[in-house]
């Protein structure tokens, strides 16, 4: 009969993570360098210092490494709502918007990364391809609605969509250079959502 020491199982997990985190750390910047076409799984192993045999252990393809990497990229972004009334909803929603990008940006590598990919890869377009900070942000629009301060007229599910639109278009400009900062810019979008282009 083994006996195994009550750290075993501990330690094995803790070099677990280390080496998936290693991978991930990897990939982005063979990624970053490269482009994500131009990298092969044996790109990373080798460049990781791993095999092939240890990459296929924590992940199934490139894809799983892309899904995990938005998940990263997001996951710390859900923020707490801006307190105040109902009736400054958009007001709110751009503080809401604002804190998610600032905090995205500040993983300049990763933010990046995943906003220049010319495509909306199929690995980010699952359940979790939306920010969750859409949540609070859709909250926000069906309170405006409610309270009369956004159209009525429109579901706020659509309002929301078009502010995710938004959103990833201020991101993908700021990760391809196009606008110094972040934050800037996607007021200037948020403003032509919000009011249009009347003068």
């Amino acid at each position: 009969m083994t006996v195994r020491s009550p750290g075993f199982g501990r330690s094995s997990q803790d070099g677990r993570r280390r080496v998936r985190a290693l991978l991930l750390d990897t990939a982005l910047r063979l990624f970053s360098e490269r482009g994500y076409v131009g990298v092969r799984v044996e790109d990373i192993a080798k460049e990781a210092g791993v095999s092939r045999a240890t990459f296929y252990k924590h992940f199934a393809e490139r894809e799983e490494i892309l899904a995990e990497l938005f998940d990263r990229l997001v996951r710390d972004v859900p923020l707490p709502t801006p307190p105040g009334p109902d009736a400054d909803a958009l007001p709110r929603v751009r503080e809401l918007l604002t804190a998610a990008a600032t905090r995205m940006a500040a993983d300049e590598q990763l933010a990046r990364f995943v906003y220049t990919l010319p495509i909306r890869h199929a690995a980010l377009l699952g359940e979790g391809a939306r920010p969750p900070v859409m949540e609070q942000v859709e909250e926000l629009i069906e309170r405006g609605a409610a309270a009369g301060v956004v159209r009525p007229d429109v579901p706020p599910m659509l309002i929301t969509a078009q502010i995710a639109r938004t959103f990833e278009a201020a991101m993908r400009d700021w990760a391809e250079h196009r606008a110094p900062d972040v934050a800037e810019h996607l007021a200037v979008l948020l403003d032509l959502t919000f009011q249009g282009i009347d003068p």
